[in-house]
């Protein structure tokens, strides 16, 4: 029987994982080198066909016990600071962004050192565009939050310290077929969130829009406040 501090979480791989290892990922994710899991288990099949070996895509499940572990939920912090520990470790690809990205972790992004656990949005590869596009003064952070949603990228929960490798417990394994439903449901998320990029560009370049609302140039002149109980900045 589980408690109330244990959930469970699914992770997608191309392979059974039965003992996750600290250090064992890569650094340039999206919060660092951990372990990263979902408690939607219809997203870890999801990840498990897009990244992992399509001939072959497994999902493990896993009871992760909470009790004892501090947890930061970056939820709870607005999404400045999520894009800011999102930069942290992915880096970015333009000169001009990087000036930014690196002003907004300077003025953005929480101490982790502490924590075991980190919670927030999942961003991969296909959707550093939006933070990029942030960047660039392109997009609103309203914008950013939307667009993540509208990708259905799901919550993911990341074990990061030794500490939160000890709480979790593999339960079984077992391989997803290449679903369509899933792979459609990626696709489709990805092609709406670059038609609304490309006709924001059209609109920056040719008409002249001038986007309103907190960019990254507005986030950066004066350190904003986060208000949590009504998810708002000012």
């Amino acid at each position: 029987m589980r408690s109330e501090d244990t959930i469970l979480v699914y992770h997608g791989s191309d392979h059974i994982i039965q003992t996750p290892q600290y250090l064992g990922g890569k650094e340039d994710n999206d919060y660092g080198n951990g372990f990263y899991t979902t408690e939607y288990e219809e997203r870890a099949r999801s990840w498990a066909v897009l990244n992992g070996d399509p001939a072959r895509a497994i999902v493990n499940k896993y009871e992760l016990d909470l009790s004892g572990l501090e947890i930061l939920d970056l939820h709870q912090c607005g999404v400045l600071a999520w894009v800011a520990e999102v930069i942290s470790h992915r880096g970015t690809n333009q000169d001009a962004s990087d000036i930014l990205g690196n002003r907004l972790v300077e003025m953005y992004k929480v101490d982790s050192g502490a924590y075991d656990i980190i919670q927030g949005y999942r961003a991969d590869d296909s959707y550093t565009q939006v933070i990029e596009a942030f960047l660039l003064n392109q997009i609103n952070i309203a914008e950013v939050e939307r667009l993540f949603y509208k990708g259905s990228l799901g919550n993911q929960i990341f074990l990061k310290s030794e500490k939160a490798f000890q709480h979790i417990k593999w339960l079984t394994s077992y391989e997803t077929p290449e679903e369509k439903r899933y792979m459609e449901e990626d696709v489709r998320a990805r092609r709406e969130v670059n038609k609304f990029m490309q006709g924001r560009m059209r609109a920056i370049l040719l008409e002249g829009y001038e986007v309103p609302g907190i960019t990254a140039r507005y986030a950066v002149q004066k350190k904003l406040v986060y208000h949590e109980e009504n998810d708002y900045y000012e």
